[in-house]
């Protein structure tokens, strides 16, 4: 009797439950079945833990917690978590059990009300007393006379055979001609028209001065005279003391002209800078002789030849008298000139070799 009632009781304790199948709210449908999922598995883990120890019953509770999040983590999120949802991607009609917080941009429509009816009305029917049309006013076309073409100027379409440097030169010589005091040219005069507007705002400055100064105000200065100076602006607007003299302003480019290339010192020069010096060393050296040359041919082409022979005279005279001393010896004169450059000097060189090899033996021959 007693298992009986134990098993009637187990029956009456069963939940019942319920299969609500509507299409129209899934969400709830799913979360039902979680729920009743979790239930079970409590009852279940709580017939479990009657026959467990803690320890494992604390073991089991903790792995089956993980084994849920796992799940949760894995499965797949309702569309509330799904972050930007179309209609198509959610239940019908599942927007209305959520609270949604809507950003709108736009300021909200007036609330109409027989308030504002009234005034509007009497905003329209004054706009019609004062005829204050706001309407868009339709533009039209003007119409052009065919004999607006013609007036129009027509420009010169011919190549200018002239180039640009030439106008230009053109322009800056009649500018210089007009500014030369000496030109004798009659110079363009401007229209009268101009020179009477200026002579009357001349008049009309110098009386507003008048009355808006209580101070006296000259009149303009007329241009009578033109100073033109061809001095450089720089030595125009130059203070310098009146005792420096021109050499102590000199720059030092100014006083002796700067050598190209950089300074080099003898032990550092290579063969190329040898090279170099010596040529320029020989190009002074044969234009130094070349002025002496030079000097002397002009001597003999000017007059007073007479006086030139005179002093040799005298040079002879004065030779003669100094040679006769014992202690004076008089050197003999060579008619060979001396060479200019090392390629006479070593063709001289080799002649006198020659020549005394020559002699040598003519000498021996004849011996």
């Amino acid at each position: 009797m007693d298992l009986d009632e134990e098993d009637e009781e187990d029956q009456t304790v069963k939940k019942v439950r319920f299969n609500l199948t509507n299409d129209s709210d899934e969400t709830d449908s799913l979360e039902n079945k979680m729920n009743l999922n979790k239930k079970d598995k409590e009852e279940n883990m709580e017939e479990d833990i009657e026959s467990k120890s803690t320890l494992e019953a604390r073991q089991e509770r903790l792995s089956m917690r993980i084994k849920e999040l796992e799940d949760e983590a894995v499965s797949e999120k309702p569309w509330q978590l799904k972050g930007e949802v179309s209609g198509s991607n959610r239940p019908q009609n599942s927007l209305l059990e959520e609270f949604l917080v809507v950003d709108v941009n736009r300021r909200p429509a007036p609330v109409i009300t027989e308030e504002t009816t009234l005034k509007l009305e009497d905003i329209i029917k004054q706009r019609i007393k004062d005829k204050a049309w706001d309407d868009v006013e339709k533009k039209f076309k003007p119409v052009e006379t065919p004999l607006e073409y013609k007036k129009k100027l027509i420009l010169n379409q011919e190549k200018n055979k002239e180039s640009l440097s030439q106008i230009y030169e053109k322009e800056y010589l009649r500018q210089k001609q007009t500014l030369d005091p000496e030109n004798d040219e009659k110079k363009e005069e401007a229209p009268q028209l101009h020179n009477e507007i200026r002579q009357m705002m001349r008049s009309l400055i110098s009386k507003l001065d008048a009355l808006s100064n209580y101070h006296y105000t000259p009149k303009m200065a007329k241009p009578e005279i033109k100073i033109i100076s061809n001095v450089p602006a720089i030595n125009m607007e130059e203070v310098a003391p009146v005792t420096a003299t021109d050499a102590t302003l000199l720059a030092p480019e100014e006083i002796k002209t700067k050598e190209r290339g950089d300074l080099i010192g003898k032990s550092e020069r290579t063969k190329t800078d040898m090279k170099r010096e010596r040529r320029r060393k020989k190009s002074m050296q044969r234009a130094k002789q070349q002025a002496i040359e030079k000097k002397d041919k002009l001597r003999a082409l000017q007059p007073g030849i007479a006086k030139k022979y005179k002093d040799k005279k005298e040079k002879a005279a004065l030779v003669k008298k100094i040679t006769k001393d014992r202690n004076v010896t008089k050197l003999n004169e060579t008619t060979h000139k001396v060479a200019k450059s090392s390629t006479a000097f070593f063709t001289q060189l080799q002649n006198q070799v020659k020549s005394k090899i020559k002699k040598d033996n003519l000498s021996k021959k004849k011996n």
